[in-house]
């Protein structure tokens, strides 16, 4: 980890899986305030939520997660997951519960971000010959 003073540290209690990834094939984010590391397996069709206090580890698979790609934090310290084979974006929580799935009006989306202010979700993908950037609005609803 590295503190927004330039401080390097390593997480203490994490232990991480012996595996080499190629180029593309896992993306990752941190969600600070929940001290949780997100990485994405996109040959395992998995995402990876690591606690870097507790030092425990969750895999979360599901039908939705079809190849996934790029992760970013979400509204209400949630995660959010491009499913590149199932162009769509997952919505799962920290703990890994799964929430929402939404599609993308897009083949293959692999990279996503949200805006600071949590109003706006941007989505592209990797398809040649169609490449796309969507931007969302995130509308909030009583449920969240």
């Amino acid at each position: 980890m590295i503190s927004v003073d330039g401080v390097e540290t390593d997480f203490q209690q994490l232990e991480f899986p012996k595996k080499t990834y190629k180029l593309g094939y896992s993306f990752s984010t941190y969600v600070q305030s929940k001290n949780t590391l997100v990485l994405t397996d996109r040959l395992a069709h998995t995402v990876y939520m690591y606690d870097t206090v507790k030092g425990t580890s969750r895999a979360v698979t599901n039908g939705n997660i079809q190849g996934p790609r790029g992760a970013c934090v979400g509204p209400g310290d949630t995660v959010m997951v491009c499913s590149k084979n199932m162009n769509s974006v997952v919505h799962l929580t920290v703990d890994g519960d799964f929430l929402c799935t939404y599609p993308v009006d897009m083949k293959l989306p692999c990279s996503i971000c949200v805006s600071r202010d949590r109003t706006r979700l941007a989505v592209s993908n990797s398809a040649k010959g169609a490449s796309k950037l969507q931007l969302y609005k995130i509308q909030h609803t009583l449920n969240n």
